[in-house]
């Protein structure tokens, strides 16, 4: 579920939901869980971190390490704005304070 992250960041909530849904039913499998225990102990006692906090953290390794690059292409790419008034949203506003 991590291989493109950063491009998960700015999927809508619905499909956020759906990968949440998914993995709470393979937590619920490798745990082998009845169905009356709660997804939130299951991922509590398992120390499941939820998706969005996950690709948020890679989120933040991944632009960190964009701006750390030796690479002088990639250091020539102008810098993100999330100020600018965009019709997209895009990943890197997955940093942005909710």
């Amino acid at each position: 579920m991590s291989y493109a992250s950063p491009v998960w960041g700015a999927a809508a909530k619905s499909n956020i939901q759906t990968l949440e849904s998914a993995q709470n039913i393979i937590a619920r499998q490798l745990t082998n869980s009845p169905w009356f225990i709660r997804n939130r102990y299951i991922a509590k006692d398992i120390k499941l971190q939820p998706i969005k906090d996950y690709f948020k953290k890679l989120a933040v390794n991944f632009f960190r390490a964009i701006e750390n690059h030796s690479n002088p292409a990639i250091q020539e790419i102008p810098r993100y704005d999330p100020s600018l008034p965009r019709k997209k949203r895009r990943s890197r506003t997955l940093l942005l304070p909710d």
